[in-house]
């Protein structure tokens, strides 16, 4: 059975791996929030130039202004530098269509020509805004270079004699920067808000589907296990049938075969006969034995694996190879275990006699820091892993089955061969 922490950690983990991605869409978010944030301090900034221009300076954009009369130039220089002069307005200009200044706060500027660019021109034509950063090495903003980072937004305006004239406000960034933060700071815990209710919503969701997988495992385990009981009872009551019925039946008949020959001094065919007979019959009374132990070994719950172990390399040592087995002496382990690891030794010795062609086969099973390890090796001419794969899919599960098994054990199953290097299989099971 699964604990509550066996649900809870892969719960954790879940929750971990959702901060990390939080945090990084918390990372996203902030760099998407500061440039939106920013984009809305821009255009904030347009609507108020465009304010200013049309409310306050166009009206006193007269015809002396147009053409540089003094007295004209100071009443609007007093307009300017009292209704829209701030300290985030760093520098105006008014120019007209020929790039000529016709009034700056900057008094050094006015009367002077410069060429307008492409923006500039369109948005005096269109009378529109338009907004870009300030070029301080342009000719135009030689005045400029000690006000720090500026940006431009021009408007275009009209004279009241219809004279077409672009308003230029020269705003300081650090103004649109702190417009900026201020829309980042109004956002920003709705957007952190939202996040984590989503990452805390989550959590249950996470709890429910680790809940079902364990379940579904727990599930699978114990099909799997009782389809390994039903199989083992099986095996007894199959193995009992044949021990107590075919090879008892046999033994009798080659018994009276002996006696037959020992006692009526039979004519020479017969004798022959009844021999033949009789040898045939130890032998498949071997053969029936040999497939008893495969099917049921009795050593294995009688003593354990290090006596069934050697029996079931029998059949190999009898077709000439050498098989070797060391087993940590006196152990024993769980039944489960046993059965587990002898099955896994069946399997992995079967491969190396019928496929391998193996001339060398060692099986070594070793107890420590809490766990059981069995080793079966051979130096047949071993496989492509890629084609055990395929073998799977075609249905040949011996391997595959244990690695289920060993694995609902809490164990680890891992097979290494390679074509003409020989197979290793190898199995660790904890001993709880």
């Amino acid at each position: 059975m699964h604990s509550r922490r066996d649900i809870l950690r892969p719960v954790a983990i879940f929750a971990l791996s959702g901060l990390a991605v939080l945090v990084l869409v918390a990372i996203a978010a902030a760099l998407a929030l500061r440039s939106l944030a920013h984009d809305e301090a821009v255009r904030d900034a347009r609507r108020l130039t465009t304010l200013t221009g049309r409310g306050i300076v166009e009206p006193a954009l007269t015809t002396g202004v147009v053409r540089g009369d003094a007295a004209a130039l100071a009443r609007l220089d007093h307009t300017i530098r009292t209704r829209v002069k701030t300290n985030d307005v760093a520098r105006i200009k008014i120019w007209n269509a020929d790039g000529r200044i016709l009034y700056s706060d900057e008094p050094r500027l006015i009367g002077r020509t410069f060429t307008l660019g492409a923006d500039e021109r369109a948005a005096l034509r269109a009378q529109t805004t338009a907004t870009e950063p300030t070029n301080i090495n342009s000719p135009e903003n030689t005045y400029e270079r000690n006000l720090g980072s500026l940006t431009s937004v021009y408007l275009g305006l009209r004279a009241q004699d219809g004279t077409p004239v672009l308003y230029e406000e020269y705003l300081r960034s650090s103004a649109i920067a702190g417009d900026s933060r201020s829309v980042a700071r109004l956002f920003a815990p709705v957007a952190i808000v939202a996040l984590l209710v989503l990452a805390l919503l989550q959590l249950p969701l996470a709890y429910w589907m680790a809940h079902r997988i364990r379940r579904a495992q727990r599930d699978r385990e114990l099909a799997l296990q009782h389809a390994v009981d039903a199989s083992a009872n099986e095996r007894r009551a199959i193995a009992a049938g044949l021990h107590d019925g075919v090879v008892q039946e046999l033994a009798g008949h080659g018994f009276r075969m002996a006696a037959a020959l020992e006692g009526n001094r039979p004519e020479p065919e017969l004798r022959e006969a009844l021999e033949d007979g009789a040898a045939g019959t130890r032998n498949a009374i071997r053969q029936l034995r040999s497939l008893l132990l495969e099917i049921y070994p009795p050593a294995l719950e009688e003593q354990g694996l290090s006596a069934a172990l050697p029996d079931l390399a029998a059949p190999l040592t009898a077709r000439g190879v050498d098989v070797s087995v060391d087993v940590d002496p006196g152990l024993r382990l769980p039944t489960d275990v046993e059965q587990l690891l002898f099955r896994a030794a069946q399997e992995a010795m079967r491969n190396a006699g019928a496929h391998a062609g193996a001339a060398h086969v060692a099986v070594d099973v070793r107890n420590g820091n809490g766990a059981v390890t069995l080793r079966v090796r051979d130096d047949g001419r071993g496989f492509d892993p890629a084609e055990g794969a395929a073998r799977r899919s075609e249905g040949h599960l011996g391997l595959s089955m244990l690695r289920d098994l060993t694995e609902a054990a809490g164990g680890r199953f891992r097979v290494d061969s390679a074509p003409g290097a020989g197979t290793t299989v190898e199995l660790e099971v904890p001993l709880r």
